[in-house]
C-alpha cells in the first residue's frame, strides 16, 4: 500500500521534505501526557491493571525529575499506543507517534515541516498515513503522506496541492491516521492572516482612553497572550487558543467600551492574571451556567498542582478535565492557580479569594483548598497560616506532617498505596498521628493508586467529601 502511494505522489510532482533530528520540548510532553491522561479517563482496568499503571506513571515521574525528558515522552506515548491497541502495537504506530508535523505560513503558502521527538524504531518499508487537520466548525481536511526511511535518514512525501484548500484564518487540530484507523494526537496550528501581535497592539491601544480599573488589568493579561512566536517553555500559549482569545477578546473590549466589566459572572472556563500588589498569578477559572443563574452562593474549590505542573494541570487533565464535571454536578466554582506563586506568601490566597469574590456570589464560609503533592504541601501551609480563611483541605499524596491541634480545618488526607515521589507510608503515619491527637484529619490510602493516578482516582470521592461538609462560621468576614 505504501509503495503504491508513493507512486502515486510521484505522479503528482509530490514534495518532499525531511524529517530532522529528535528533539522534545515542554509543549511535546504536555501532548503526550494530555494523550495518556485521555487514555487513562476511556480505560476501565481492574486492581492488578491499575497497580502497573501506577507503577509504570511513577517510574515515568522519577525520569522527568532526572530530566530525562525524552525517555518520559516515549514511555507516555508508548503506554498510550498500549492502552489503545494492546498487543497489536507495532512499528509503525511507533514512528507515527515519535513524528511531529508542524504548518506554518510562508510567503508562496503553507509549509511543513518534520523532526522526531524522540529517536522512532527503524523499518525497511516506508508507512503510509493522513495528517487529518479538523476545525471546529467540524469540517475535515486531509494529507496524505509517505514516511520513508532512506541512507541519509527519513522523509516525508506529500502533494502541496493537498495544503492549498485550507481556511486562511481558523485553528486546525492535527492528528495522524494510519491505514488500520489508529489516529495519534500531533498538535494544533492557529492560522492568521492578521498577526496576533497586532491584534494585540489594536486591543491595547483601544482601552487606553478608558477608565482603568480591575477589569482592564485582566483584560490586558489575557491580551498579552496574543503574540506571534511562543517561546519554548510558555506552556500557557500552547495551552490557549489564539484565534479563540482573539475573537473573546474583541468582545470583552466592546463591553468595557460601554463600561460593563465582561468578567463580572461570567460563565465557562476563562484564564487571566490575578495582580497583588507586584504578584501576578496566573488562574484557570471555570464557572458553571446553573452558578450564574442562580446567583446564590456557590462553594469555592482552589486546585493546586504539583511539581512540574500549572494552572492547567487539572483544568485539562486529571481525567480528561473531570474537575470541571465535577464543578458542574456540585454547582461549585473552581479556580486553578500557579501553585509555585500561592506558595510564596499568603497574599495571592488572598487576592484569588477576594477577587473570585467581587466578581461571584462566594459562599465565604464554604472555601474550599485540593492540592496535589507540592499542592498538598502548599495547601496545608495556607491552612496552617490562615485557618480562619480556610474551610476544608483535601491533601493529596503530599501536605504531611498534618497539625495535631484540634482548632483546624477539616481534613482529608490521601496517601497512595505505592509512591515512589512522596512516601505513602509517612503521609499515612502522619494522617493517623494527627487523627489520634483529636485534629480533624480523616486518613485515606486507596487501593491501586500511585503518585499520578491517585488524583484521578480520588477527585470524585474528594469533591463529595467536601460538598458533604457543614458550612463553617467566618470569624473574619474575608
Amino acid at each position: 500500500m505504501a509503495l503504491l502511494i508513493a507512486a502515486f505522489l510521484t505522479l503528482l510532482n509530490a514534495s518532499e521534505i525531511p524529517v530532522g533530528p529528535a528533539r522534545l520540548t515542554m509543549p511535546d510532553l504536555v501532548r503526550s501526557w494530555s494523550w495518556v491522561d485521555q487514555s487513562l479517563a476511556a480505560k476501565e482496568m481492574n486492581l492488578e491493571e491499575r497497580r502497573t499503571m501506577s507503577r509504570r506513571l511513577d517510574d515515568m515521574t522519577m525520569l522527568f525529575f532526572r530530566n530525562d525528558i525524552g525517555g518520559v515522552g516515549r514511555a507516555m506515548d508508548d503506554l498510550s499506543l498500549g492502552m489503545m491497541l494492546g498487543d497489536d502495537v507495532t512499528d509503525a504506530h511507533r514512528v507515527a507517534a515519535a513524528l511531529l508535523l508542524k504548518l506554518s505560513d510562508q510567503e508562496d503558502g503553507p509549509s511543513l515541516k518534520a523532526r522526531w521527538r524522540y529517536q522512532p524504531p527503524s523499518p525497511s518499508d516506508p508507512i503510509a498515513m493522513t495528517l487529518v487537520l479538523d476545525q471546529r466548525n467540524g469540517s475535515s481536511h486531509d494529507v496524505e503522506l509517505v514516511v520513508s526511511p532512506g541512507p541519509d535518514g527519513w522523509s516525508i512525501q506529500f502533494d502541496e496541492s493537498d495544503l492549498a484548500s485550507l481556511p486562511a484564518t481558523a485553528t486546525l487540530t492535527l492528528a495522524l491516521r494510519l491505514a488500520d484507523g489508529t489516529v495519534i494526537p500531533q498538535g494544533r496550528w492557529e492560522r492568521t492572516v492578521e498577526p496576533f501581535s497586532e491584534t494585540r497592539k489594536r486591543y491595547l491601544e483601544g482601552i487606553k482612553a478608558m477608565d482603568q480599573g480591575d477589569a482592564h488589568a485582566v483584560f490586558r493579561s489575557r491580551a498579552a497572550r496574543l503574540i506571534d512566536r511562543l517561546p519554548p517553555m510558555d506552556i500557557t500559549g500552547y495551552v490557549l487558543d489564539r484565534n479563540q482569545l482573539r475573537a473573546e477578546l474583541a468582545e470583552e473590549l466592546e463591553a468595557l467600551a460601554r463600561g460593563e466589566d465582561p468578567y463580572l459572572n461570567r460563565a465557562g472556563d476563562t484564564w487571566y492574571e490575578i495582580t497583588a500588589g507586584s504578584t501576578r498569578t496566573p488562574v484557570r477559572l471555570y464557572v458553571p451556567e446553573q452558578v450564574v443563574a442562580a446567583g446564590t452562593p456557590a462553594p469555592l474549590l482552589i486546585a493546586l498542582h504539583g511539581a512540574g505542573g500549572n494552572e492547567h494541570f487539572f483544568m485539562d487533565g486529571c481525567g480528561d478535565g473531570a474537575i470541571t464535571d465535577l464543578a458542574d454536578e456540585h454547582g461549585m466554582i473552581v479556580v486553578s492557580p500557579s501553585t509555585y506563586v500561592m506558595a510564596s506568601s499568603m497574599e495571592p490566597l488572598e487576592a484569588v479569594v477576594r477577587t473570585i469574590s467581587s466578581r461571584y456570589p462566594v459562599d465565604q464560609d464554604r472555601i474550599f483548598l485540593l492540592g496535589h503533592s507540592l499542592g498538598g504541601m502548599t495547601a496545608m501551609g495556607l491552612a496552617s497560616a490562615r485557618p480562619e480563611m480556610v474551610d476544608a483541605v483535601v491533601a493529596i499524596a503530599g501536605g504531611a506532617p498534618f497539625p495535631k491541634k484540634t482548632a483546624f480545618p477539616p481534613v482529608l488526607a490521601y496517601a497512595a498505596e505505592r509512591d515512589f515521589i512522596v512516601s505513602g507510608d509517612m503521609i499515612e503515619s502522619s494522617a493517623q498521628a494527627a487523627q489520634a491527637a483529636g485534629a480533624p484529619v480523616t486518613p485515606r490510602r486507596p487501593d491501586g493508586t500511585g503518585h499520578l493516578t491517585i488524583v484521578m482516582d480520588v477527585l470524585p470521592e474528594s469533591v463529595e467529601w467536601l460538598m458533604s461538609l457543614p458550612p463553617s462560621e467566618s470569624s473574619d468576614g474575608r
